[in-house]
């Protein structure tokens, strides 16, 4: 295993981001696509693949004269680490540039301070990384997902309350004993998005994701980039419902169920085994169906997505039944003849939150427009 050799240059990055989109592209028709000249292309190709990156195939065709030759990603040969945050525990999972988890597991987090947070890392990265040592894959670094916003220019953190021991620059400060390994922040709604745009499946170039975790935040990619705003903070459909009000979260879910002397984590495995929703949970699902309803009616319209994605904290069989009754049921539009955009649940899973953090690493490295706000 070894890191990358070396940054690419912008006119590389969007050449990986076509083939990326693509899955397989002919030198020419890369050419056109990036408008760029055949003699540039070819030599920025030549780059990527001393780099391992890309690989060339003849396609049989069965037609007479030169087969055409077609480049794609060699998606195998390059890996990342993701983290993800839930209050009581730390999430892990190791995935390729094809989205494929290799290794993943979870790790609880004691009191929640920065410390605890890097000691749960370093654990889980002894754990994980080993299933790549020794190969020729290239890593690329380590993502952590950030519940909350950023202060300062993306140098301090604004934490949730949930998890007010990485405030301030109390998390970088403790990421300086991590290790070896590169680490890129992000804040949860936009690495999650990050996930959804290159390995949920969506093929969607404009895409906003509804992040539900223990807030109700948001995250966007705009034509194949993600949209941050001005400090890191864009996005954030949580001012919809205020705090001390119910509101679509997993920490909202949660206070529900223990109102009614009932643990979450037994409900929502009951929920699997059984394949339906308790009374309980229902009930809270049609409530916040309702809520999402006016999150997706209002994104619809500020972002003029072509598709909503729905996940992170949130059992994503519970995120799946909202999904598909919200889409059964419609969404009035945002404005005169406009129709909302569609929603969708995460395609990623219960795996959304680590995939989405072990997204930032690649798309730091692989995409333009793509540096996080803070390394």
């Amino acid at each position: 295993m070894e890191l990358m050799a070396r940054e690419l240059s912008l006119n590389e990055r969007r050449l990986v981001e076509l083939v990326f989109r693509h899955e397989r592209m002919a030198r020419v028709d890369l050419a056109a696509a990036a408008d760029l000249t055949p003699a540039s292309v070819t030599r920025l190709v030549a780059g990527l693949m001393r780099l391992g990156l890309f690989s060339e195939t003849a396609l049989k065709d069965g037609a007479r004269g030169q087969p055409k030759k077609l480049l794609e990603i060699r998606r195998q040969r390059f890996c990342s680490l993701g983290f993800y945050l839930f209050t009581d525990r730390i999430q892990g999972a190791l995935i390729d540039l094809g989205g494929t988890v290799i290794a993943q597991d979870s790790r609880p987090l004691g009191r929640g301070s920065a410390e605890n947070v890097v000691e749960a890392m370093q654990a889980l990265t002894e754990e994980l990384l080993p299933a790549v040592r020794g190969s020729k894959r290239v890593f690329l670094g380590v993502g952590l997902s950030l519940p909350g916003n950023f202060g300062s220019f993306g140098k301090s953190v604004e934490a949730h309350e949930a998890f007010l021991g990485l405030d301030g620059t109390a998390i970088q400060s403790a990421l300086l004993n991590y290790g070896e390994w590169p680490v890129f922040l992000e804040n949860d709604g936009t690495s999650a998005a990050l996930g959804e745009y290159l390995f949920g499946g969506h093929d969607a170039g404009t895409l906003f994701m509804l992040h539900i975790g223990s807030g109700f935040g948001g995250g966007a990619v705009l034509n194949g980039r993600p949209y941050r705003g001005h400090n890191g903070n864009a996005c954030l459909p949580g001012a919809l419902f205020p705090y001390g009000r119910p509101r679509p979260t997993l920490q909202d879910l949660e206070e529900h169920l223990r109102d009614l002397a009932l643990e979450p984590s037994a409900v929502f495995a009951a929920a699997r085994i059984a394949a339906a929703l308790s009374p309980e949970l229902a009930a809270w699902k049609d409530r916040a169906k309702e809520q999402i309803k006016t999150a997706v009616r209002l994104v619809s319209g500020m972002f003029d997505p072509e598709v909503i994605v729905m996940g992170g904290m949130l059992p994503s069989f519970l995120s799946d039944v909202i999904a598909a009754e919200i889409a059964r049921e419609g969404v009035e539009g945002p404005s005169r003849g406009l129709t909302a955009a569609p929603l969708r649940s995460t395609g990623l899973g219960d795996l959304c939150g680590p995939v989405g953090a072990a997204s930032i690493p690649f798309f730091r490295g692989f995409f333009p427009g793509s540096t996080p706000l803070t390394e």
